[in-house]
Protein backbone atom coordinates (compact mmCIF):
# COMPACT_ATOMS: atom_id res chain seq x y z
CA UNK A 1 0.00 0.00 0.00
CA UNK A 2 2.66 2.51 0.61
CA UNK A 3 4.75 1.75 -3.00
CA UNK A 4 1.06 2.84 -3.91
CA UNK A 5 1.19 6.10 -2.40
CA UNK A 6 4.77 6.17 -3.17
CA UNK A 7 3.99 6.34 -6.43
CA UNK A 8 0.54 8.50 -6.23
CA UNK A 9 2.77 10.90 -5.39
CA UNK A 10 5.51 10.86 -8.01
CA UNK A 11 2.48 10.83 -10.52
CA UNK A 12 3.83 14.25 -12.11
CA UNK A 13 7.43 12.76 -12.44
CA UNK A 14 5.92 9.62 -13.74
CA UNK A 15 3.80 11.49 -16.95
CA UNK A 16 6.59 13.37 -18.20
CA UNK A 17 9.34 10.06 -18.16
CA UNK A 18 6.04 7.95 -19.64
CA UNK A 19 6.00 10.76 -22.00
CA UNK A 20 9.51 10.82 -22.79
CA UNK A 21 9.76 6.77 -23.15
CA UNK A 22 6.67 7.03 -25.75
CA UNK A 23 8.67 9.40 -27.84
CA UNK A 24 11.37 7.51 -28.12
CA UNK A 25 9.59 4.47 -29.45
CA UNK A 26 7.39 6.66 -31.73
CA UNK A 27 10.85 8.08 -33.26
CA UNK A 28 12.20 4.32 -33.53
CA UNK A 29 8.83 2.93 -35.29
CA UNK A 30 8.55 5.51 -37.91
CA UNK A 31 12.27 5.26 -38.28
CA UNK A 32 11.76 1.35 -38.90
CA UNK A 33 12.71 0.70 -42.46
CA UNK A 34 12.86 4.14 -43.69
CA UNK A 35 14.14 7.25 -42.69
CA UNK A 36 12.88 8.82 -39.34
CA UNK A 37 10.20 11.47 -39.74
CA UNK A 38 11.87 15.47 -39.54
CA UNK A 39 8.59 16.94 -39.17
CA UNK A 40 6.30 14.54 -36.65
CA UNK A 41 4.28 17.07 -34.81
CA UNK A 42 2.39 14.76 -32.71
CA UNK A 43 5.35 14.09 -31.25
CA UNK A 44 5.26 17.71 -29.57
CA UNK A 45 1.48 17.07 -29.09
CA UNK A 46 2.63 14.05 -26.82
CA UNK A 47 4.84 16.21 -24.54
CA UNK A 48 2.59 19.07 -24.46
CA UNK A 49 0.19 16.83 -23.23
CA UNK A 50 2.06 15.19 -20.68
CA UNK A 51 3.59 18.45 -19.18
CA UNK A 52 0.16 19.89 -18.97
CA UNK A 53 -1.21 16.62 -17.04
CA UNK A 54 1.99 16.95 -15.05
CA UNK A 55 1.83 20.87 -14.26
CA UNK A 56 -2.36 19.83 -13.56
CA UNK A 57 -1.31 17.12 -11.27
CA UNK A 58 0.79 19.68 -9.39
CA UNK A 59 -1.40 22.70 -9.09
CA UNK A 60 -4.02 20.33 -7.38
CA UNK A 61 -1.36 18.79 -4.85
CA UNK A 62 -2.43 21.79 -2.25
CA UNK A 63 -0.64 22.71 0.69
CA UNK A 64 1.25 20.67 2.86
CA UNK A 65 4.33 18.19 2.81
CA UNK A 66 4.37 14.38 1.88
CA UNK A 67 7.30 11.69 1.44
CA UNK A 68 7.83 8.79 -0.60
CA UNK A 69 10.35 5.99 -1.02
CA UNK A 70 11.21 7.31 2.86
CA UNK A 71 11.76 10.60 2.74
CA UNK A 72 13.91 10.41 -0.83
CA UNK A 73 11.21 12.83 -2.43
CA UNK A 74 9.02 15.34 -0.64
CA UNK A 75 6.28 16.90 -2.64
CA UNK A 76 5.74 20.10 -0.15
CA UNK A 77 5.21 23.60 -1.52
CA UNK A 78 8.57 24.15 -2.58
CA UNK A 79 8.79 21.69 -5.11
CA UNK A 80 5.23 22.53 -6.61
CA UNK A 81 6.24 25.81 -7.28
CA UNK A 82 9.37 25.33 -8.50
CA UNK A 83 8.28 22.07 -10.32
CA UNK A 84 5.39 23.96 -11.78
CA UNK A 85 7.88 26.56 -13.34
CA UNK A 86 10.34 23.63 -14.89
CA UNK A 87 7.09 22.48 -16.50
CA UNK A 88 6.07 25.55 -17.96
CA UNK A 89 9.48 26.50 -19.17
CA UNK A 90 9.71 23.04 -21.02
CA UNK A 91 6.09 23.04 -22.22
CA UNK A 92 7.33 26.90 -23.80
CA UNK A 93 10.26 25.35 -25.20
CA UNK A 94 8.50 22.52 -26.88
CA UNK A 95 6.16 24.79 -29.14
CA UNK A 96 9.78 26.88 -29.83
CA UNK A 97 11.61 24.18 -30.57
CA UNK A 98 9.10 22.77 -32.86
CA UNK A 99 9.00 24.64 -35.75
CA UNK A 100 13.01 25.59 -35.33
CA UNK A 101 13.23 21.71 -35.50
CA UNK A 102 10.99 21.78 -38.50
CA UNK A 103 13.04 24.66 -40.72
CA UNK A 104 16.07 22.75 -39.99
CA UNK A 105 14.54 19.39 -40.85
CA UNK A 106 16.28 17.84 -37.55
CA UNK A 107 14.78 14.80 -35.69
CA UNK A 108 11.79 15.91 -33.53
CA UNK A 109 12.26 12.73 -31.20
CA UNK A 110 15.20 12.76 -29.85
CA UNK A 111 15.06 16.46 -28.92
CA UNK A 112 11.52 16.08 -27.57
CA UNK A 113 12.47 13.05 -25.24
CA UNK A 114 15.87 14.83 -23.96
CA UNK A 115 13.43 18.26 -23.04
CA UNK A 116 10.87 15.62 -21.16
CA UNK A 117 14.23 13.74 -19.25
CA UNK A 118 15.78 17.00 -18.33
CA UNK A 119 12.17 18.41 -16.79
CA UNK A 120 12.06 14.83 -14.67
CA UNK A 121 15.44 15.71 -13.28
CA UNK A 122 14.17 18.96 -12.54
CA UNK A 123 11.16 18.00 -11.13
CA UNK A 124 13.43 14.92 -8.80
CA UNK A 125 15.70 18.25 -8.10
CA UNK A 126 12.45 20.70 -6.93
CA UNK A 127 11.36 17.60 -5.12
CA UNK A 128 14.97 16.53 -3.52
CA UNK A 129 14.02 14.89 -0.01
CA UNK A 130 18.02 13.82 0.53
CA UNK A 131 21.18 14.68 -0.50
CA UNK A 132 21.52 11.46 -3.04
CA UNK A 133 18.39 12.24 -4.65
CA UNK A 134 19.33 15.93 -4.76
CA UNK A 135 22.71 14.59 -6.90
CA UNK A 136 20.67 12.90 -8.72
CA UNK A 137 18.10 15.19 -10.03
CA UNK A 138 20.74 17.35 -10.70
CA UNK A 139 22.65 14.73 -13.15
CA UNK A 140 20.02 13.48 -14.83
CA UNK A 141 19.09 17.38 -15.62
CA UNK A 142 22.48 18.18 -16.69
CA UNK A 143 23.26 15.08 -19.16
CA UNK A 144 20.38 15.29 -20.96
CA UNK A 145 21.26 19.71 -21.46
CA UNK A 146 24.80 18.57 -22.32
CA UNK A 147 22.96 16.50 -25.29
CA UNK A 148 20.90 19.23 -25.99
CA UNK A 149 23.48 22.10 -26.27
CA UNK A 150 25.39 19.54 -29.46
CA UNK A 151 22.33 19.07 -30.84
CA UNK A 152 23.11 20.60 -34.35
CA UNK A 153 25.75 17.56 -35.04
CA UNK A 154 27.27 19.79 -38.04
CA UNK A 155 27.99 22.78 -36.50
CA UNK A 156 31.63 22.92 -35.04
CA UNK A 157 30.25 25.48 -32.59
CA UNK A 158 28.03 23.30 -31.38
CA UNK A 159 29.85 20.58 -30.58
CA UNK A 160 32.02 23.14 -28.92
CA UNK A 161 29.83 24.17 -26.49
CA UNK A 162 28.57 20.70 -25.41
CA UNK A 163 31.83 19.87 -25.07
CA UNK A 164 32.64 22.93 -22.80
CA UNK A 165 29.84 22.77 -20.99
CA UNK A 166 30.07 18.97 -20.22
CA UNK A 167 33.67 19.34 -19.05
CA UNK A 168 32.81 22.63 -16.65
CA UNK A 169 29.46 19.80 -15.67
CA UNK A 170 31.55 17.41 -14.44
CA UNK A 171 33.57 19.69 -12.68
CA UNK A 172 30.92 21.13 -10.76
CA UNK A 173 29.14 17.88 -10.37
CA UNK A 174 32.15 16.57 -8.97
CA UNK A 175 32.51 19.44 -6.16
CA UNK A 176 28.62 18.44 -4.91
CA UNK A 177 29.49 14.81 -4.72
CA UNK A 178 32.72 15.68 -2.66
CA UNK A 179 30.84 18.28 -0.54
CA UNK A 180 27.69 15.71 -0.18
CA UNK A 181 30.02 13.52 1.34
CA UNK A 182 31.87 16.24 3.92
CA UNK A 183 28.26 16.89 4.99
CA UNK A 184 27.21 13.54 5.75
CA UNK A 185 30.32 12.68 7.22
CA UNK A 186 29.66 15.44 9.21
CA UNK A 187 26.73 14.33 10.32
CA UNK A 188 27.16 10.69 10.97
CA UNK A 189 29.96 12.82 13.50
CA UNK A 190 27.23 15.14 14.83
CA UNK A 191 24.33 12.79 15.41
CA UNK A 192 26.33 9.43 16.27
CA UNK A 193 24.53 8.00 13.36
CA UNK A 194 24.99 8.61 9.58
CA UNK A 195 22.16 10.15 7.82
CA UNK A 196 21.03 11.69 4.30
CA UNK A 197 17.56 12.90 4.32
CA UNK A 198 17.56 16.86 4.92
CA UNK A 199 15.15 16.55 8.04
CA UNK A 200 18.66 14.80 9.30
CA UNK A 201 20.97 17.48 8.03
CA UNK A 202 18.89 19.97 9.55
CA UNK A 203 18.55 18.36 12.79
CA UNK A 204 22.51 17.83 13.02
CA UNK A 205 23.41 21.11 11.77
CA UNK A 206 21.57 22.93 14.73
CA UNK A 207 24.09 21.89 16.58
CA UNK A 208 26.27 24.52 17.69
CA UNK A 209 29.79 22.08 17.43
CA UNK A 210 30.23 21.96 13.79
CA UNK A 211 33.31 21.35 12.80
CA UNK A 212 35.62 22.97 9.29
CA UNK A 213 34.82 19.55 7.32
CA UNK A 214 31.03 20.48 7.82
CA UNK A 215 31.02 24.12 6.23
CA UNK A 216 33.94 23.18 3.50
CA UNK A 217 31.30 20.17 2.55
CA UNK A 218 28.40 22.97 2.70
CA UNK A 219 30.57 25.80 0.48
CA UNK A 220 31.20 22.96 -2.01
CA UNK A 221 27.93 21.97 -2.79
CA UNK A 222 26.73 25.83 -3.07
CA UNK A 223 29.76 25.97 -5.50
CA UNK A 224 28.17 23.07 -7.55
CA UNK A 225 25.09 24.56 -7.69
CA UNK A 226 26.23 27.87 -8.58
CA UNK A 227 27.62 27.04 -11.62
CA UNK A 228 24.19 25.36 -12.68
CA UNK A 229 22.61 28.68 -12.32
CA UNK A 230 25.83 30.93 -13.84
CA UNK A 231 27.06 32.88 -10.34
CA UNK A 232 30.00 34.51 -10.54
CA UNK A 233 32.48 33.55 -10.36
CA UNK A 234 31.35 30.14 -11.95
CA UNK A 235 30.17 32.60 -15.08
CA UNK A 236 32.48 31.68 -17.18
CA UNK A 237 30.75 28.76 -19.62
CA UNK A 238 27.53 30.76 -19.74
CA UNK A 239 28.53 32.80 -23.30
CA UNK A 240 30.03 30.18 -25.41
CA UNK A 241 27.82 27.80 -24.53
CA UNK A 242 24.73 29.42 -25.16
CA UNK A 243 26.05 31.27 -28.08
CA UNK A 244 27.05 27.51 -29.79
CA UNK A 245 23.95 25.21 -28.58
CA UNK A 246 20.79 25.40 -31.05
CA UNK A 247 18.42 28.78 -29.87
CA UNK A 248 15.84 26.38 -28.47
CA UNK A 249 18.61 24.38 -26.63
CA UNK A 250 19.84 27.72 -25.50
CA UNK A 251 16.77 28.79 -24.34
CA UNK A 252 15.48 26.13 -22.04
CA UNK A 253 18.93 25.67 -20.30
CA UNK A 254 18.72 29.43 -19.44
CA UNK A 255 14.97 28.84 -17.60
CA UNK A 256 14.46 25.71 -16.53
CA UNK A 257 18.54 24.68 -15.32
CA UNK A 258 17.89 28.05 -13.23
CA UNK A 259 14.73 27.27 -11.81
CA UNK A 260 15.70 24.03 -10.70
CA UNK A 261 19.12 24.52 -9.36
CA UNK A 262 17.63 27.50 -7.14
CA UNK A 263 15.25 24.93 -6.19
CA UNK A 264 17.69 22.80 -4.92
CA UNK A 265 20.34 25.52 -3.35
CA UNK A 266 16.60 26.59 -1.13
CA UNK A 267 16.48 23.01 -0.15
CA UNK A 268 19.83 22.85 0.68
CA UNK A 269 20.12 26.13 2.34
CA UNK A 270 17.27 25.36 4.34
CA UNK A 271 18.74 22.38 6.04
CA UNK A 272 22.12 23.25 6.89
CA UNK A 273 22.32 27.43 6.91
CA UNK A 274 19.31 28.30 8.05
CA UNK A 275 19.65 25.84 10.97
CA UNK A 276 23.40 26.53 11.99
CA UNK A 277 23.37 28.72 15.13
CA UNK A 278 26.54 29.90 14.16
CA UNK A 279 27.93 31.03 10.98
CA UNK A 280 24.34 32.15 9.37
CA UNK A 281 25.20 35.68 9.39
CA UNK A 282 28.71 34.94 7.79
CA UNK A 283 26.66 32.94 4.47
CA UNK A 284 24.48 36.06 4.27
CA UNK A 285 27.08 38.41 3.36
CA UNK A 286 28.90 35.52 1.19
CA UNK A 287 25.35 35.67 -0.38
CA UNK A 288 25.59 39.48 -0.45
CA UNK A 289 28.59 39.85 -2.43
CA UNK A 290 28.23 37.13 -5.12
CA UNK A 291 24.90 38.48 -5.60
CA UNK A 292 26.64 41.79 -6.09
CA UNK A 293 29.49 40.83 -8.25
CA UNK A 294 27.10 38.20 -10.25
CA UNK A 295 24.56 41.44 -10.94
CA UNK A 296 27.24 44.45 -11.30
CA UNK A 297 29.47 41.19 -14.04
CA UNK A 298 26.89 40.54 -15.67
CA UNK A 299 25.22 43.58 -16.84
CA UNK A 300 28.33 45.60 -17.63
CA UNK A 301 29.62 42.81 -19.78
CA UNK A 302 25.93 42.82 -21.62
CA UNK A 303 26.95 46.41 -22.55
CA UNK A 304 29.74 45.45 -24.21
CA UNK A 305 27.82 42.37 -26.40
CA UNK A 306 27.26 42.76 -30.22
CA UNK A 307 25.56 39.33 -30.68
CA UNK A 308 22.13 38.83 -28.43
CA UNK A 309 22.74 35.21 -27.51
CA UNK A 310 25.82 36.54 -25.93
CA UNK A 311 23.72 39.57 -24.71
CA UNK A 312 21.11 37.09 -22.94
CA UNK A 313 23.65 35.14 -21.37
CA UNK A 314 25.55 37.95 -19.65
CA UNK A 315 21.97 38.68 -19.42
CA UNK A 316 20.91 35.70 -17.66
CA UNK A 317 23.90 35.95 -15.25
CA UNK A 318 22.49 39.19 -14.07
CA UNK A 319 19.24 37.73 -13.09
CA UNK A 320 21.09 35.34 -11.34
CA UNK A 321 22.45 37.95 -9.27
CA UNK A 322 18.99 39.58 -8.35
CA UNK A 323 17.81 35.90 -7.12
CA UNK A 324 20.87 35.62 -4.84
CA UNK A 325 19.39 38.82 -3.55
CA UNK A 326 16.55 37.04 -2.29
CA UNK A 327 18.56 34.15 -1.21
CA UNK A 328 20.46 36.00 1.07
CA UNK A 329 17.00 37.29 2.76
CA UNK A 330 15.70 33.72 2.72
CA UNK A 331 18.78 33.50 4.67
CA UNK A 332 18.52 36.30 7.24
CA UNK A 333 15.17 35.44 7.72
CA UNK A 334 13.88 32.44 7.09
CA UNK A 335 10.20 32.83 7.69
CA UNK A 336 9.68 35.81 5.11
CA UNK A 337 9.01 35.88 2.02
CA UNK A 338 11.55 35.52 0.08
CA UNK A 339 11.10 31.94 -1.48
CA UNK A 340 7.57 33.13 -2.79
CA UNK A 341 9.37 36.20 -4.55
CA UNK A 342 11.54 33.91 -5.69
CA UNK A 343 9.08 31.79 -7.14
CA UNK A 344 7.35 34.50 -9.12
CA UNK A 345 10.79 36.29 -10.38
CA UNK A 346 11.98 32.76 -12.16
CA UNK A 347 8.32 32.22 -13.12
CA UNK A 348 8.54 35.48 -15.24
CA UNK A 349 12.22 35.63 -16.50
CA UNK A 350 11.06 31.76 -17.81
CA UNK A 351 8.47 33.57 -19.63
CA UNK A 352 10.30 36.57 -20.97
CA UNK A 353 13.62 35.00 -21.62
CA UNK A 354 12.02 32.17 -23.46
CA UNK A 355 10.39 34.33 -25.63
CA UNK A 356 13.51 36.41 -26.36
CA UNK A 357 15.21 33.30 -27.66
CA UNK A 358 12.30 32.64 -29.33
CA UNK A 359 12.10 36.05 -31.37
CA UNK A 360 16.03 35.15 -32.08
CA UNK A 361 15.21 31.80 -33.69
CA UNK A 362 12.36 33.05 -35.79
CA UNK A 363 14.79 34.97 -37.57
CA UNK A 364 17.52 31.64 -38.43
CA UNK A 365 16.21 30.21 -41.76
CA UNK A 366 16.76 26.96 -43.15
CA UNK A 367 20.41 27.49 -44.63
CA UNK A 368 21.37 30.37 -42.86
CA UNK A 369 24.91 29.31 -41.72
CA UNK A 370 25.05 32.26 -39.35
CA UNK A 371 24.72 31.00 -35.79
CA UNK A 372 24.54 34.56 -34.59
CA UNK A 373 22.01 37.50 -34.62
CA UNK A 374 23.88 40.45 -34.41
CA UNK A 375 22.03 43.50 -32.81
CA UNK A 376 22.33 45.28 -36.35
CA UNK A 377 20.46 42.68 -38.13
CA UNK A 378 17.22 43.69 -36.05
CA UNK A 379 17.43 46.86 -37.50
CA UNK A 380 13.98 47.75 -38.69
CA UNK A 381 12.80 44.87 -37.96
CA UNK A 382 9.27 46.20 -35.88
CA UNK A 383 8.10 48.23 -38.77
CA UNK A 384 8.83 45.31 -40.83
CA UNK A 385 7.06 42.40 -38.86
CA UNK A 386 4.86 44.66 -35.89
CA UNK A 387 3.60 41.86 -34.16
CA UNK A 388 7.11 39.98 -33.74
CA UNK A 389 8.39 43.45 -32.67
CA UNK A 390 5.86 44.11 -30.69
CA UNK A 391 6.47 40.90 -28.80
CA UNK A 392 10.13 41.63 -28.47
CA UNK A 393 9.34 44.80 -27.03
CA UNK A 394 7.34 42.83 -24.12
CA UNK A 395 9.94 40.85 -23.06
CA UNK A 396 13.05 43.57 -23.43
CA UNK A 397 10.91 45.59 -21.29
CA UNK A 398 10.41 43.06 -18.73
CA UNK A 399 13.78 41.88 -18.27
CA UNK A 400 15.11 45.67 -18.09
CA UNK A 401 11.79 45.41 -15.04
CA UNK A 402 9.80 48.20 -16.46
CA UNK A 403 6.32 48.26 -14.97
CA UNK A 404 3.56 46.58 -15.07
CA UNK A 405 5.46 43.74 -16.67
CA UNK A 406 6.51 40.16 -14.72
CA UNK A 407 9.82 41.91 -14.44
CA UNK A 408 9.23 44.89 -12.79
CA UNK A 409 7.02 42.95 -10.10
CA UNK A 410 9.43 39.79 -9.57
CA UNK A 411 12.66 42.39 -8.64
CA UNK A 412 9.80 44.22 -6.72
CA UNK A 413 9.06 41.25 -4.45
CA UNK A 414 12.61 40.25 -3.90
CA UNK A 415 13.70 43.75 -2.81
CA UNK A 416 10.96 43.87 -0.54
CA UNK A 417 11.64 41.02 0.88
CA UNK A 418 15.29 41.75 1.46
CA UNK A 419 14.23 45.15 2.96
CA UNK A 420 12.40 43.37 5.39
CA UNK A 421 15.25 41.22 6.17
CA UNK A 422 17.05 44.41 6.81
CA UNK A 423 19.60 44.10 3.56
CA UNK A 424 19.14 47.65 2.17
CA UNK A 425 22.44 48.05 1.16
CA UNK A 426 22.36 44.99 -1.34
CA UNK A 427 18.93 46.05 -2.70
CA UNK A 428 20.37 49.72 -3.13
CA UNK A 429 23.37 47.84 -5.46
CA UNK A 430 20.50 45.51 -7.01
CA UNK A 431 18.72 48.69 -8.10
CA UNK A 432 21.45 50.73 -9.62
CA UNK A 433 22.64 47.50 -11.14
CA UNK A 434 19.12 47.41 -12.74
CA UNK A 435 19.14 51.02 -14.03
CA UNK A 436 22.52 49.79 -15.52
CA UNK A 437 20.99 47.03 -17.12
CA UNK A 438 18.59 48.67 -18.70
CA UNK A 439 20.78 50.35 -21.23
CA UNK A 440 21.17 47.29 -23.40
CA UNK A 441 17.76 45.94 -23.11
CA UNK A 442 16.15 49.51 -25.03
CA UNK A 443 18.92 49.30 -27.45
CA UNK A 444 17.29 46.71 -28.68
CA UNK A 445 14.53 48.13 -29.47
CA UNK A 446 16.24 51.25 -30.73
CA UNK A 447 17.60 48.60 -33.08
CA UNK A 448 14.16 47.66 -34.14
CA UNK A 449 12.11 51.13 -33.97
CA UNK A 450 14.76 53.54 -34.82
CA UNK A 451 17.17 52.42 -37.41
CA UNK A 452 16.42 51.86 -40.69
CA UNK A 453 16.31 48.72 -42.10
CA UNK A 454 19.41 47.66 -43.17
CA UNK A 455 18.92 44.39 -44.19
CA UNK A 456 16.78 41.76 -45.90
CA UNK A 457 16.24 39.83 -42.91
CA UNK A 458 13.13 37.31 -42.97
CA UNK A 459 11.34 35.51 -40.80
CA UNK A 460 9.86 31.31 -40.07
CA UNK A 461 6.32 31.64 -40.59
CA UNK A 462 5.10 28.66 -38.33
CA UNK A 463 1.90 28.27 -36.45
CA UNK A 464 4.34 26.61 -33.71
CA UNK A 465 6.50 29.62 -33.12
CA UNK A 466 3.03 31.70 -33.13
CA UNK A 467 1.59 30.09 -30.44
CA UNK A 468 5.18 30.07 -28.20
CA UNK A 469 5.96 33.73 -28.75
CA UNK A 470 2.38 34.78 -27.80
CA UNK A 471 1.85 32.21 -24.57
CA UNK A 472 5.54 33.66 -23.65
CA UNK A 473 3.76 37.17 -24.27
CA UNK A 474 0.63 36.42 -22.22
CA UNK A 475 2.62 34.63 -19.24
CA UNK A 476 5.01 37.77 -19.19
CA UNK A 477 2.24 40.31 -19.17
CA UNK A 478 -0.56 38.42 -17.79
CA UNK A 479 1.38 37.63 -14.20
CA UNK A 480 2.60 41.77 -14.62
CA UNK A 481 -0.53 42.89 -14.25
CA UNK A 482 -2.01 40.49 -11.98
CA UNK A 483 1.11 39.66 -9.52
CA UNK A 484 -0.79 38.03 -6.74
CA UNK A 485 -2.66 35.64 -8.83
CA UNK A 486 0.42 33.69 -8.00
CA UNK A 487 2.20 35.14 -4.89
CA UNK A 488 -0.95 33.76 -3.29
CA UNK A 489 -1.06 30.61 -4.70
CA UNK A 490 2.82 30.44 -3.71
CA UNK A 491 2.13 31.62 0.19
CA UNK A 492 -0.74 28.92 0.23
CA UNK A 493 1.54 25.80 -0.61
CA UNK A 494 4.62 27.67 1.50
CA UNK A 495 2.71 27.87 4.40
CA UNK A 496 4.28 25.78 6.90
CA UNK A 497 7.24 24.54 4.63
CA UNK A 498 9.94 25.22 7.13
CA UNK A 499 8.39 24.12 10.41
Amino acid sequence: MNLVQDLGLLAPILVVTIAAAVVLLLTVAHGYGRPAPQTSGHMSFVALAALAVAGWLLWTAGPGSQQAFSGAIVVDGLGISFGLTAIVGAFLAVLLATSYLNEHELAHGEFIALVLLSTVGMLVLSMAGDLITLFIGIEVMSLAVYVLAGYRRSSRRSQEAALKYFVYGAFASAFVLFGVALVYGEVGRLLGKPGITMQVVAQAFSRDNLSSLGWIGVAMVLGGLGFKVAAVPFHMWAPDVYEGAPTPSTGFMAVGVKAAAFAGLLRFVAATLVHAPDGRETFVQIFELLAILTMVTGNLLAIRQSQLKRMLAYSSIAHAGYVFVGLAAFVAQPQGRAVEAIGYYLLGYTAMTLGAFGVILAFERRGDRRLDLPMERLSGTGHKYPALGLAMSLFMLSLAGIPPTAGFFGKLAIFAAAVEAGRVPVVVVAVLASVAGAFYYLRILVMMYMRATGSDETRIHSPWLAAGLWACAALTAVAGIIPESYLGFARRVLAGWLT
